[in-house]
């Protein structure tokens, strides 16, 4: 039961020219190589994998987990297959209104004006679903981690295969601030204030289609009402719409990067 599959996935969406260059904060700017420095950290664990990508990019990945036969290689168009959604934030961040609301110190972060950043980050739960439903998954137990999770060598924890015995009936996130009630979404997009972190969500088969639906449905909501955020602020409104079917892990606001540290039992 405590046997977890990895999910996920990169695309090149044109960090590397994120540059003061370009008028764009310097911690803003990761290249292609940075990613897969920090991927081939990850792609070192003996957990099966599955990694979602574009067709220029597959055989590179593939080279990480080289003699690693529990690994599958997804390829995907992510500009075509979601062509619409992409086209509808994109309007969103361009509106004049929405650039009103937020914060001027904020405005350069990229959920506020690079369409295809904000695509990825919520394709997360899509490509968690798409493995389960297309049978690509084996164990009952999956985990969402961002690509370049593994920012330094000490993150994987000295770990061959990662174990944990995640409740399988709730869905985990990993917050980094309680909520306070009366405050307003609106005021959480912007600000950036974050609650929930994006970098590690753990569910059940049975789950991840649970959560797919509900980053839809307030993904709906939010460009309905000419407003977008990323994965953040959209897994914290599943919480506060449907609290009961998660479990909130506190973790502390300087370390997003505690999965394996802290959440790992070698004996599972």
């Amino acid at each position: 039961m405590s046997k977890i599959t990895i999910v996920t996935a990169f695309f090149d969406i044109g960090r590397g020219d994120w540059t003061p260059d370009n008028g764009l904060p310097n911690y803003l700017q990761r290249t292609n190589a940075t990613y897969m420095e920090r991927f081939s950290r990850m792609a070192k664990l003996d957990n099966d994998m599955i990694i979602y990508t574009s067709e220029d990019l597959a055989q590179e990945i593939s080279t990480y987990r080289e003699g690693k036969l529990n690994t599958k290689i997804v390829i995907v168009d992510i500009k075509e297959q979601f062509k619409d959604i992409r086209e509808r934030t994109s309007i969103v961040q361009n509106s004049d209104e929405y650039k009103r609301l937020i914060n001027p110190n904020q405005i350069k972060n990229p959920e506020y004006w690079n369409a295809d950043y904000v695509l990825v980050n919520f394709l997360k739960s899509h490509f968690a679903t798409h493995a389960i439903k297309n049978s690509l998954v084996d164990s009952e137990l999956v985990a969402w981690m961002d690509f370049g999770y593994c920012r330094d060598d000490n993150t994987t924890n000295g770990l061959l295969e990662w174990k944990y015995k995640f409740d399988l009936s709730k869905i985990h996130v990993f917050s980094i601030k309680p909520w306070v009630d009366g405050t307003y979404i609106v005021d959480v997009i912007a600000n950036n204030d974050v609650h929930i972190t994006g970098p590690h969500i753990i569910a059940s088969k049975e789950m991840w289609p649970k959560l797919e639906h509900m980053m839809n449905t307030h993904m709906e909501f939010l460009v309905n009402n000419n407003l977008i955020d990323d994965d953040q602020t959209l897994l914290l409104m599943c919480v506060l719409s449907n609290p009961s079917m998660f479990f909130v892990h506190m973790i502390q606001q300087d370390d997003w990067f505690v999965m394996f540290k802290d959440y790992n039992d070698i004996t599972a």
